[in-house]
């Protein structure tokens, strides 16, 4: 396997191991959120996740909002 293909396999790995990463954090906040009873903790959490979104790469957001979606408690 020349250098070329082990870099392309490198890259993709670790681009891998970032959305699961930033989808982990997200379902983690979502979880917190849910689970906290006191309104000003609940706002952080929220803002939190806020900007856990707007760091997010555009082709992983469809995911992180479907997590939000299914799990966030109204």
């Amino acid at each position: 396997m020349n250098i070329g293909k082990k870099i392309a396999i490198l890259v993709f790995a670790a681009a891998m191991s970032v959305f699961a990463m930033e989808t982990t954090n997200v379902d983690g906040l979502v979880d917190q959120i849910n689970k906290t009873k006191d309104v000003k903790e609940k706002a952080e959490l929220k803002k939190k996740l806020q900007l856990a979104l707007s760091a997010m790469n555009k082709k992983d957001l469809p995911k992180a909002k479907e997590i939000i979606d299914a799990k966030l408690e109204k």
